[in-house]
């Protein structure tokens, strides 16, 4: 499995020591990965195992947990997918292609307004007004990796973080509350985080579902560029930290 865009998440997760690998008879067909450790649930599929595998892999999962796959065997999967039925709560399955750019040049930043900084959030900064979801995503990911923050009045408002790290790549994660958008804090607190990272010589994959046009304009307007993309299927909103919330 070559460290390139498509398969940040799978290579990241068989990186992980909690990591799970479920095949059928024969685990030439294809294997389940995954990780469902802390906050983390995230299912993906290689090649073409069995739907009992599947099956197995997504048991003690949620709604929100995504399955990756690739063009080639997403086909193979939805079919697989199909034959399990809907979960117990009646969602069916979504199928979207996500495509991952990679960064050619980060454009000049206007200067931050003077209410305004960037640094790493800190474990004792409170997370109160942050909504409820993010905040247990946040949570979670500053405890497991640094976390940048861009500030407004010392009150972290914009956050970036590596989701998931191979030996030379990292996805961009970012958010933004709402009243704080459009302020230019995503494009500086991207900016710190590629720069921290790049001081362990990683790059950064940006990956967004063809449907999240504000995520994609973002993303070109910061300088990445389409490379590679894969696909994703789930049952609603999802997210990779989403282990213990219960909506």
């Amino acid at each position: 499995m070559p460290d390139v865009p498509r398969w940040i998440e799978t290579r990241a997760m068989l990186r992980s020591p909690q990591v799970q690998v479920i095949g059928g008879r024969a685990v030439a067909d294809g294997v389940v990965v995954r990780l469902f450790h802390g906050a983390m649930s995230v299912v993906s599929v290689v090649g073409r195992p069995p739907a009992s595998a599947i099956a197995a892999a997504l048991e003690g999962t949620s709604t929100m947990t995504p399955i990756i796959v690739q063009n080639d065997n997403a086909d193979d999967v939805g079919r697989s997918l199909d034959e399990l039925g809907q979960s117990p709560d009646g969602r069916a399955w979504r199928r979207e292609r996500a495509i991952l750019h990679a960064l050619v040049s980060f454009p000049e930043l206007l200067p931050l307004d003077d209410d305004a900084s960037v640094r790493l959030l800190a474990s004792d900064d409170a997370l109160d007004h942050v909504p409820r979801g993010l905040r247990h995503e946040l949570t979670h990911a500053r405890a497991m990796t640094a976390t940048a923050a861009a500030c407004v009045d010392g009150v972290p408002v914009s956050f970036c973080y590596p989701c998931f790290t191979t030996e030379s790549l990292w996805d961009v994660s970012i958010d933004t509350l709402e009243p704080y958008r459009r302020r230019g804090l995503a494009a500086h607190v991207v900016r710190f985080m590629i720069d921290h990272m790049r001081g362990h010589r990683l790059e950064p994959i940006w990956g967004a579902l063809e449907s999240n046009g504000s995520s994609l304009r973002l993303a070109a307007r910061l300088g990445f560029t389409p490379v590679d993309g894969n696909v994703v299927f789930s049952r609603g909103p999802w997210a990779y930290l989403t282990g213990g919330y219960d909506g």
